[in-house]
């Protein structure tokens, strides 16, 4: 039975960086200090002359993907139930926004190891974008190097619409075999990879880019960035376990990306953040994710 009540998501994500600052929450230095920007950041721009922080619109993403189900495993046919380092993202990510109104973060990295949930939010993520962003023609794409990897992200939204009548009865939401569709706005869903479609001539709203560790060049990431620079809100949500190359895109992102010597870098002025599982001496129950947020 779902909750009529609205949590505090704002207040569940600023005691998540809180307890991670004074230790309450095991965590590395780059997920302390992360955390720490994050706090200063709300009193830094309280005047929000910059940087605006709209608590609500955080509030609007967190909603609407706890109504959402799972659709895999054990939890299957239950409501989604964010955890807070889950909703720190989403407000983090969704919550921020220039003077202007447009988004302050339109670079997001995700990288956590297997079974934390990431292709379930990145759905969530999805199906919030296509349907719920105030986005009119909104074009979402799933991308991958290959079909059933750009598939897996799709095929849980589909799924995750599928089983909800309320969501596509609000929103007229149609469910084809090869996307969703918003006929209201004009919007859709689909999943793109480099087999076989053509990833030119989009005018993307949302890029969904899975498993970007097994991208061995940057044909498709590239391809992405481009298309996203024909909106003024658009979003780049890459999400990633983490990989052994090198020379791939992902390794060649985070050095550019997160300074290892200083790895906030200059925040106040980025339009990229990121998440990252740090497990290294830390057990398994305390690696939680990190956020950098970077020019």
């Amino acid at each position: 039975m779902p909750s009529l009540t609205k949590p505090n998501y704002r207040a569940v994500a600023e005691k998540y960086a809180q307890d991670v600052v004074c230790g309450k929450i095991c965590a590395c230095d780059l997920v302390k200090k992360a955390c720490q920007r994050q706090l200063s950041d709300l009193i830094r721009y309280k005047s929000g002359e910059k940087f605006i922080f709209e608590p609500e619109a955080g509030d609007r993403v967190c909603w609407f993907i706890e109504h959402l189900t799972h659709v895999k495993g054990e939890l299957a046919g239950e409501e989604i139930k964010l955890e807070p380092w889950q909703i720190f993202i989403l407000h983090t990510v969704f919550s921020w926004k220039t003077a202007s109104g447009i988004r302050r973060f339109r670079r997001v990295y995700i990288e956590v190891p297997r079974g934390n949930g990431k292709s379930c939010l990145s759905s969530g993520v999805a199906l919030f974008c296509l349907c719920s962003d105030r986005e009119p023609g909104a074009e979402v794409y799933s991308f991958a190097t290959t079909r059933d990897q750009a598939k897996i992200v799709f095929g849980d939204a589909k799924e995750m619409a599928r089983q909800n009548t309320k969501l596509k009865r609000a929103f007229d939401l149609q469910v084809l075999a090869n996307s969703l569709y918003v006929p209201k706005t004009n919007s859709y869903f689909q999943a793109k990879s480099a087999e076989g479609s053509t990833l030119d001539g989009l005018n993307t709203h949302l890029a969904v880019i899975d498993e970007l560790h097994a991208h061995k060049t940057r044909a498709v990431y590239d391809v992405v960035e481009t298309s996203l620079g024909k909106r003024r809100n658009s979003l780049m949500w890459v999400i990633t376990t983490a990989g052994f190359d090198t020379a791939g895109i992902c390794y060649d992102l985070l050095l550019s990306r997160f300074s290892i010597k200083k790895p906030l870098m200059r925040a106040s002025s980025g339009s990229f953040t990121g998440w990252m599982r740090k497990t290294t001496g830390l057990p398994r129950r305390h690696c939680r994710k990190l956020i950098l947020i970077g020019v």
